[in-house]
């Protein structure tokens, strides 16, 4: 499964290695991609193993608050439009 995050700040160096311990630490996670200077975070993960609510949850609890996601209908993201 995929799953991206929009952080309220955009990741420094010192912000990108402690996102990666975060994830890292996370049963399920098998890919990030993120990058200094953006806000955004995209990943892969097992969902057998995780939800986009743990990781949600976990990334916020260290210190990185996301973006509020707008209501959306369909799909955990929203970004298949329902189908």
């Amino acid at each position: 499964m995929e799953h991206s995050l929009q952080l309220n700040a955009v990741l420094d160096h010192a912000g990108i290695d402690k996102m990666l311990g975060v994830l890292r630490s996370m049963p399920g996670i098998r890919a990030v991609e993120l990058a200094a200077g953006s806000s955004r975070v995209d990943l892969q993960y097992d969902d057998g193993l995780t939800s986009p609510q743990e990781i949600d949850t976990s990334i916020s609890r260290s210190g990185f608050p996301l973006q509020p996601r707008a209501a959306r209908s369909g799909g955990c993201c929203g970004s298949c439009g329902g189908a």
